[in-house]
């Protein structure tokens, strides 16, 4: 079992990337790139005012027209093009090029194609923050236009209650680039495990678990799919004084649940849902995929579905999962593409099998731990459920027996 959970790992295809699927052609992004940033500072203007009254965070600019709002029919129209909303006409960069002087730069904490990330001491505010700072380009402006958008949609949750990242505000450089400033977490989880190389047990996963559900479930109640949910994008807060308590990062490739398209390719491939590849109806059962993704590979050390092609993929799910139903492959729009109508071509594999898998890694000799791994393949199960309107929600996941536990370690 350990040499065929390594063979899989070895499959996975470290160069898929979610945002490669979301970023617009040239005709799209010059639709917006001459007004793209002046729209997003009056519109975070106005929801950082309304968010946080009681900070002293420098507002954003506002035209002399007054503060523009960034629509949701900016983003969302037939061809995910983007369309002018009302702003001035006389912007200038003067008050922008003192935002950065605001800052202290203490460290630099990533780097990577188009920008970086640096730890800064905000010298109005005197907090320890991060600043994502993108460099200027037609393909960053329409990214990062569409990350503001969807922070701000997120905004409407508390960020210590629904764990996900605080969003504190945007600006442009002097020196061209987007600016976006968070509150400063720890490391990630990717991090981590790449640091200890040993997988996580199930007393150090389930507060992670809670965690993530928690985020899902405010995530689904302002409808909004996160669509990019793995290890890179779970952090911790403070691992040192708060072990194991994480929040959800990263809306670049968000979406919203109702704008959803059907046969729209989302989320990194080894995280994928199967309504995705199959082309099916989209909503948050999405995300739910993913997170059950990631609990598994946090407690094997192993991703579940390390696939280097959607063929892969889904022969992958099939294999472990059994070949979904009858009634959902007429509705796929690429069912055609993976499935014939009398059958299967591949050698299924039950859900039982799998569960062997689970139930050898981390022995434990007790009935208490062997329970233990009982209740969280059930989790589990139901969290990859083949079929999205039958999968387990944040909701009921976070009253079930493996999540609520009283650790003993």
């Amino acid at each position: 079992l350990a040499t065929e959970a390594t063979n899989l790992y070895s499959m996975c295809d470290e160069n898929t990337s979610a945002l490669q699927n979301m970023l617009p052609g040239p005709s799209h992004t010059r639709l917006w790139s001459e007004r793209a940033t002046r729209e997003i500072e009056a519109s975070i203007s106005q929801s950082s005012q309304r968010r946080r009254p009681e900070t002293s965070i420098t507002s954003i600019r506002e035209t002399e027209n007054g503060p523009s709002s960034l629509s949701e029919t900016s983003y969302y129209d037939s061809d995910e093009s983007v369309r002018s909303s009302r702003s001035g006409d006389d912007y200038t960069d003067e008050e922008d090029s003192n935002q950065a002087d605001m800052y202290d730069l203490l460290e630099l904490k990533g780097e990577g194609r188009y920008g970086k990330v640096l730890k800064c001491r905000n010298n109005e505010t005197g907090e320890i923050v991060a600043v994502k700072a993108i460099k200027i380009c037609e393909k960053t402006d329409y990214v990062i236009a569409r990350e503001v958008f969807m922070l701000d949609k997120v905004s409407a949750l508390d960020p210590d209650v629904d764990n996900v990242i605080r969003f504190n505000k945007y600006f442009k450089s002097a020196d061209g680039h987007h600016c976006m400033e968070f509150e400063l977490l720890d490391l990630s989880v990717e991090d981590l495990m790449k640091k200890r190389r040993a997988p996580f047990s199930l007393n150090e996963i389930r507060p992670m678990a809670k965690d993530l559900l928690i985020s899902l479930k405010g995530l689904r109640n302002v409808g909004v799919i996160h669509t990019d949910l793995k290890p890179d994008n779970v952090m911790f807060v403070d691992q040192q004084n708060k072990p194991f308590k994480v929040k959800l990062i990263d809306f670049g490739v968000a979406t919203l649940t109702e704008r959803a398209k059907v046969g729209k390719i989302m989320q990194p491939l080894g995280y994928r849902a199967p309504e995705v590849t199959l082309g099916l109806r989209l909503t948050e059962a999405v995300d739910m995929w993913s997170l059950g993704c990631c609990l598994l590979e946090w407690y094997l050390s192993v991703l579940p579905f390390p696939a280097e092609s959607p063929y892969d993929h889904m022969q992958m799910i099939t294999h472990f999962m059994g070949v979904p139903d009858g009634e959902l492959l007429k509705q796929a729009m690429y069912g055609n593409d993976y499935f014939v109508e009398e059958g299967s071509e591949w050698r299924l594999k039950e859900v039982s099998e799998y569960k062997d898998v689970i139930l050898n890694c981390h022995q434990g000799n007790s009935e208490l731990d062997i329970e233990d791994k009982r209740v969280f393949v059930d989790l589990l199960q139901k969290m990859f459920h083949v079929d999205p309107d039958k999968r387990i929600t944040p909701a009921e996941a976070l009253i079930m027996k493996c999540l609520n536990k009283e650790t003993g370690e």
